[in-house]
């Protein structure tokens, strides 16, 4: 593997204050935005593009491959849930082909047409592989923060 290089930076989800990214770290949180975009719209064939074959997840404790992920998702899609998340505050490392992302996921779930979006925060931490496409999400953890959790 090649050298370790960390990037902490809060640039990204509007924050002015911190390191700008590198590239590498630019590319990382894109693929983020790219997955969270695709999640969101029930967009599959995005997602065969950014997950790995092996992806899978641990969602607030439950561990997920990604077919059952996406078939939550969208089974909510369906009954009209909506979720808008975002990467703040990112801290990120790069070793060879294997990169590592972890974030304040800030974001809202709107439960139905009509109504009005719920605030929700996640910690979340990324793990993506380098491959000849770019970087690919190989694995997700997903944890509601407390204020959250009391909220929803």
């Amino acid at each position: 593997m090649g050298r370790t290089r960390r990037v902490h930076s809060s640039t990204v989800a509007g924050a002015t204050e911190g390191v700008p990214l590198n590239i590498d770290a630019q590319y990382i949180v894109a693929t983020i935005e790219r997955m969270m975009a695709a999640v969101g719209n029930d967009d599959r064939v995005s997602l065969d593009e950014i997950l790995c074959q092996d992806f899978h997840a641990f969602e607030n404790g439950v561990h997920m491959t990604s077919r059952e992920l996406l078939e939550l998702m969208s089974r909510y899609y369906a009954e009209g849930k909506r979720y808008r998340w975002s990467v703040n505050s990112p801290q990120i490392e790069v070793d060879g082909s294997l990169g590592v992302i972890v974030y304040v996921n800030h974001g809202s779930i709107v439960e139905g047409p009509g109504a009005d979006p719920t605030p929700m925060s996640w910690l979340e931490t990324v793990l993506l592989r380098r491959q000849e496409s770019g970087w690919r999400v190989a694995f997700l953890h997903s944890t509601r923060t407390k204020a959250a959790q009391s909220a929803a």
